[in-house]
């Protein structure tokens, strides 16, 4: 990640080449920029007052363009299709990746509704600061409550508990809710790829033996750490916890929403080679 990055995002509208130079003088650190259109912004329509609005915003596009260029700063147009909510998911989750560690902003003074609520749903996914331009006034900042998921999922531990459950849900075919998984399988199969910053002594009753595929952890992971990092998670709303209907004496698991919004954005395989030995194991 080059120093000090700063991604902004714009939802394209037909006012960008208002919006756009006024945000510079708000944001001057920017330093690379992404636009994100409806597809049906390049689509032909019998109606032509929405094909003069189609053909202003293409415009527009093309006018922030040629704004970034004056200023050498990178532009990338990505387009979004129906349905819009995984569509945004699936491009931001790209960018986020592309540019990990980077500042995020948004500007959604344009573009449709749906478009604007994907993104501004997501944005403090990426720790984004939004901004909007209202009654087409000048872009103010727009306030967000703080997100403590990005610090969670610092935890490789964490990562690699969410990957197991998410790792069951795709075994399982034609169910549309996530599957619960129980404590003694989620314990064996996280405790392989335990990390520990300190070293600790096994006790009595930990596994020693049989390890994953011959990868033996760093250190014994303890049914009180164990516990710790479920609670935590749970704490976050990135897992649920309940009894199981079977037996009542033991508890069982799985991934909510977010959590699995969570381990899209900050628990990428490409640089976890736990969370890709995880997912990979079936």
């Amino acid at each position: 990640m080059p120093p000090d990055e700063h991604i902004h995002i714009i939802s394209a509208g037909e006012n960008i080449p208002i919006a756009y130079p006024a945000i510079f003088r708000m944001l001057p650190s920017i330093t690379s920029t992404y636009v994100i259109a409806d597809s049906d912004v390049y689509d032909l329509t019998p109606n032509a007052e929405i094909d003069r609005k189609h053909l202003a915003t293409r415009k527009a596009v093309d006018a922030a363009k040629e704004i970034s260029a004056s200023l050498s700063i990178p532009f990338s147009r990505e387009t979004v299709f129906s349905p819009v909510y995984p569509s945004v998911l699936t491009i931001l989750t790209k960018i986020y990746r592309g540019h990990p560690g980077a500042r995020f902003t948004f500007d959604l003074s344009g573009g449709s509704k749906e478009l604007c609520l994907a993104l501004f749903a997501f944005a403090p996914w990426l720790g984004g600061e939004v901004y909007a331009a209202f009654e087409g006034k000048t872009p103010r900042s727009v306030p967000l409550p703080d997100q403590p998921v990005r610090d969670v999922m610092e935890n490789p531990n964490y990562q690699t508990i969410l990957a197991v459950l998410i790792r069951k849900n795709k075994a399982v075919k034609g169910v549309s809710d996530m599957p619960w998984v129980t404590r003694p399988y989620l314990y064996s199969q996280v405790w392989p790829y335990y990390t520990r910053s300190r070293t600790r002594k096994p006790k009595p009753g930990d596994p020693v033996a049989n390890y994953h595929k011959g990868r033996k952890p760093a250190q014994n992971l303890s049914q009180a750490t164990f516990s710790s990092f479920t609670a935590n998670l749970r704490r976050a709303g990135l897992m649920e916890e309940r009894l199981d209907e079977k037996n009542r004496k033991e508890k069982v698991y799985r991934v909510t929403e977010k959590g699995d919004m969570a381990f899209r954005f900050y628990a990428d395989p490409a640089t976890s080679s736990n969370v890709k030995m995880v997912l990979e194991d079936q």
